[in-house]
């Protein structure tokens, strides 16, 4: 038996699209709460028939739309090789961070309506919840390594920390319009997780 999923007919991924790129438009003009869906499918340039044998309401739409990039994100973020185990002693940007951030600019419109310019509560909210799990799957990681990497405070503290910080530097990213290389912003974000924001310590 194939475990092959159906390809999607390119007819319904393109409606989807329509209306999800409708939905970003009007969010930005007038914000989520006043949109109906008969303006919604306008700017589609569909009727509102349509709509609806795709989604229940504006609600569902934003929450598909929301479920379908933050599982492409959490499919970047996880698809690490053995080859690609973090060496902290190396300055390079691990390839896990780089598609994170590519992930992001690949989808700069939506993150950047959804996430930097509306704040929308729920996406903050999951979104921290991937990045926390990516902090607490690396943490781990560098704790396995050896007994001398492991943490000066509690991991639920440290897993928080790192996810906020993330999530800052990220919608800072977008509000910026993303004048950085995903490599770069990579490159120093694992930089000032390793060592902090000075070149030598202040406080020593």
């Amino acid at each position: 038996m194939s475990t092959h999923k159906p390809k999607q007919d390119p007819r319904i991924t393109r409606t989807h699209q329509l209306l999800q790129d409708a939905l970003l438009d009007l969010i930005r003009e007038r914000g989520f709460d006043k949109l109906t869906v008969q303006q919604i499918a306008e700017r589609a340039t569909l009727n509102r028939a349509t709509f609806y044998l795709h989604y229940r309401d504006k609600h569902d739409l934003l929450q598909q739309g929301m479920d379908e990039v933050l599982q492409q994100l959490v499919n970047n973020i996880r698809s690490q090789t053995e080859s690609e185990r973090v060496d902290f002693r190396k300055d390079k940007p691990h390839p896990t961070f780089i598609r994170m951030f590519e992930h992001i600019q690949q989808h700069s419109k939506y993150y950047q309506v959804i996430l930097a310019e509306q704040k929308i509560p729920h996406f903050m909210t999951r979104m921290t919840e991937v990045l926390s799990d990516f902090a607490s799957e690396g943490i781990s990681a560098v704790e396995a390594e050896s007994e001398a990497y492991h943490l000066t405070v509690p991991k639920e503290m440290a897993v928080r920390y790192a996810a906020s910080a993330f999530l800052g530097v990220i919608i800072w990213w977008l509000e910026q319009d993303m004048p950085y290389s995903p490599k770069y912003m990579a490159a120093n974000l694992m930089k000032l997780v390793i060592k902090g924001p000075y070149l030598n310590s202040p406080f020593q």
